[in-house]
């Protein structure tokens, strides 16, 4: 006996159980709800819709009118009428992985057809009749004929058999992209079921510096001058960041960036990003200021020099007046071309551009005096395409 009483117990208990998950599921008026009751296998950008058979009051609708949780998460949504009889939830993104618990609370309904309480005096009747072709358009009817549904909760569970994206791949690595033009990129993602889909028109993007270039329509355009990283965001998984550097080229010659002026002058040799011997702030000024190859590979030459000069002025203070000397000879070389720099302009601009720190400053001063009492000169012998340091030939043929 006691066994029977301990078996009903347990099927009392669950159905109990039953009922306090699916809650409300039935109950006057309501026809449907979708995605059903301990349903599985559903897509993760379901809407939860509510029916009834009868309208539903809109102003009975708030915004926590349905609430779910997905894995005891609550999920943010807005709440509104598909039509006059359906409730229906948005959510404001995927639902994911697992079990989502729906929460519908009361809201009132306009059942006409069975109004038994409030009744309309016949006074009110005649004067809705009066103003309305329809009398349940009449707000005195349409109030006394409310009715409110009862709460509902239920739980059903979110399929996983979609795949997800386990990496993204730009299909560029780091950029150097020359101000005047745009370039375009790609994202493509990878599942994991090893299948791959571009998906640029949805990624978000992110930059460290945002001013340095845009992108729109998955094309880069160039703002100014100037380095960012670029990093690409898809559904929580991120890219691999890469360098973008925006650069402005003036024939040919492409300027290194921009040196920050106090990190550049911290130290006596500077800032130098190519490597070529020539610091950054100073190469720009060359390019900027002499514009035609020619000229411009002639003054880099003195600047090297000049630059190299810093490192040991006193010790090397010969060697340095003979590299002086050689791109010298080179000038006078293409001075007979007809291709001139005034000697005192090229002087003032290495001195005022090289050394413009006072350390700076005092190398030079420095290197002057180890030179000090000496003579020093080369022949006409020696004004010959020699002395340059750059194909200096192929440069006057490119001239005429």
């Amino acid at each position: 006996m006691s066994h029977i009483i301990l078996k009903m117990m347990v099927i009392l208990s669950l159905v109990v159980s039953l009922q306090a998950k699916d809650r409300g599921l039935s109950q006057t008026h309501l026809t449907s709800v979708s995605p059903e009751a301990s349903s599985s296998e559903i897509a993760v950008d379901t809407n939860i819709e509510i029916r009834f058979d009868i309208a539903i009051v809109e102003k009975s609708i708030k915004k926590n009118t349905i609430v779910i949780k997905n894995n005891n998460k609550k999920v943010k949504g807005t709440t509104t009428l598909k039509d006059e009889y359906t409730l229906i939830f948005m959510p404001n993104e995927n639902l994911l992985h697992g079990d989502v618990k729906v929460k519908v609370k009361r809201v009132g309904l306009y059942d006409f057809e069975n109004q038994q309480k409030n009744k309309l005096p016949k006074f009110a009747k005649k004067m809705c009749s009066l103003f309305y072709d329809d009398i349940k358009e009449c707000p005195a009817y349409r109030y006394t004929c409310k009715v409110k549904t009862k709460k509902i909760k239920y739980t059903f569970n979110v399929d996983d058999s979609t795949p997800k994206v386990v990496s993204l791949e730009l299909n560029k690595t780091n950029i150097d992209l020359n101000i005047l033009n745009t370039q375009d990129i790609n994202v493509t993602a990878t599942y994991d079921d090893n299948s791959t889909l571009d998906i640029t028109n949805d990624i978000q993007w992110s930059m460290s510096d945002n001013s340095i270039v845009s992108i729109t329509d998955n094309i880069i355009t160039p703002q100014k001058e100037g380095t960012t990283t670029l990093q690409a965001t898809y559904n929580n998984v991120a890219s691999t960041q890469i360098n973008v550097r925006v650069y402005k080229e003036i024939n040919g010659y492409k300027l290194p960036p921009e040196p920050d002026e106090t990190l550049n002058n911290s130290t006596l040799l500077g800032i130098d990003v190519n490597g070529n011997g020539v610091r950054d702030d100073v190469e720009r000024k060359v390019i900027e200021t002499y514009v035609e190859p020619i000229k411009i590979e002639l003054m880099m030459s003195y600047t090297k020099v000049a630059q190299k000069l810093l490192e040991n002025p006193v010790g090397q203070a010969l060697e340095y007046q003979k590299e002086f000397e050689k791109a010298s000879d080179c000038s006078l070389y293409l001075k007979r071309q007809n291709i001139y720099i005034d000697v005192k302009s090229k002087l003032k601009f290495v001195e005022n551009n090289t050394y413009n720190t006072n350390r700076r400053v005092r190398a030079y001063l420095d290197y002057n005096l180890a030179l000090s009492g000496g003579v020093y000169g080369s022949s006409p012998s020696d004004w010959n395409t020699d002395a340059c340091e750059f194909d200096v030939e192929k440069m006057l043929k490119d001239i005429k």
